[in-house]
């Protein structure tokens, strides 16, 4: 049965964590004890390889660009090995359980992972998990302790549940910039989304590794003129072309040359990017979910056959 929880939920109850069966200190004393840990000189690389990838996240991680790039460059990277991603991202989706009033003009809530966490870990059981939150989390107010406390906690709970599921090793990627540049003083999202990613930085747990994004787009968005995302919010394919390559570089692949352009004209990418939808749409629908309405869970259907035929396609291609 998945745990639930409401998308609008007072911060003081998400510092429970016996609402979802476990303490994060049990569960890590549990890993500890009697998980096989990963051998120190195994490299992420080897790791991902072969492995079932699960990628969640809210509408930036949805809208997918940057894992169809991320896994571009993974596999014309090392055209012999196999990188099975999952793509599973959710509009919206928080992990702190907040929302502001009159989210999408009063019609629903934010969503919440942990609605289906659950079923997630246990249909597509994922060795290594991507996760990218925050940008949602502070419901676009000013920086406020129990707002912070809800999001420290939905990040330390989802780590411990996928560990408690078996998941070997999680990537935590901190948010993207809010990309807004007031010049008259005014309240500036990005302060918040700052203070999210500087505290995931400092965390220091067995398997995980945090893959600093915030820093690195700011950085690369202060030698621009013009902005990564007119909405402030959602970053365009440039943006994301920097996601993937900021994620491929900490994960010690080499970097590429190639542009935005070239990337997007292989077929290899398009098989990639195919795969992609094919997998977002069947798989959500497979794991169910909550947005403004509730989705039930469905069977997979044969989505994976047609995944399938493209990887088979993206041999081919790489073999040439």
């Amino acid at each position: 049965m998945s745990r639930r929880r409401p998308a609008n939920i007072d911060a003081n109850i998400l510092k429970q964590p016996a609402r979802f069966g476990f303490t994060i200190a049990a569960c890590l004393l549990f890993i500890c004890l009697s998980s096989k840990p990963l051998c120190a000189d195994e490299s992420d690389i080897e790791l991902l390889a072969e492995s079932r990838i699960a990628v969640v996240g809210d509408s930036i991680t949805q809208a997918g660009h940057y894992v169809s790039f991320l896994s571009y460059q993974l596999q014309k990277s090392y055209p012999n090995r196999t990188f099975d991603v999952y793509p599973l991202g959710l509009s919206s989706e928080t992990v702190s359980g907040l929302s502001e009033d009159g989210h999408a003009g009063g019609r629903f809530p934010r969503p919440c992972l942990f609605e289906r966490f659950d079923r997630l870990l246990n249909k597509v059981k994922p060795d290594v998990l991507i996760a990218c939150y925050g940008m949602n989390d502070g419901i676009y107010q000013p920086l406020e302790k129990s707002r912070f406390a809800a999001f420290q906690n939905g990040i330390q709970n989802m780590i411990a549940q996928a560990q408690q599921a078996g998941v070997k090793k999680i990537y935590l990627v901190t948010p993207p910039i809010y990309d807004y540049q007031p010049t008259d003083g005014s309240f500036n999202y990005e302060s918040v989304l700052s203070e999210y990613a500087r505290w995931e930085t400092k965390l220091n747990l067995p398997n995980v590794k945090v893959i600093d994004l915030h820093t690195a787009m700011r950085d690369a968005r202060k030698k621009r003129d013009q902005p990564f995302s007119n909405d402030k919010v959602h970053p365009n394919e440039e943006g994301h072309w920097l996601m993937a390559q900021t994620i491929t570089s900490a994960l010690g692949a080499s970097e590429t040359s190639m542009t935005l352009a070239e990337a997007k004209a292989d077929p290899v990418f398009a098989s990639i990017d195919a795969i992609r939808n094919l997998r977002w749409k069947a798989w959500m629908n497979h794991i169910g979910y909550t947005r403004e309405k509730t989705y039930p869970p469905q069977p997979l259907g044969g989505s994976e056959a047609l995944v399938a035929e493209q990887q088979e396609a993206i041999k081919t291609l790489l073999a040439r």
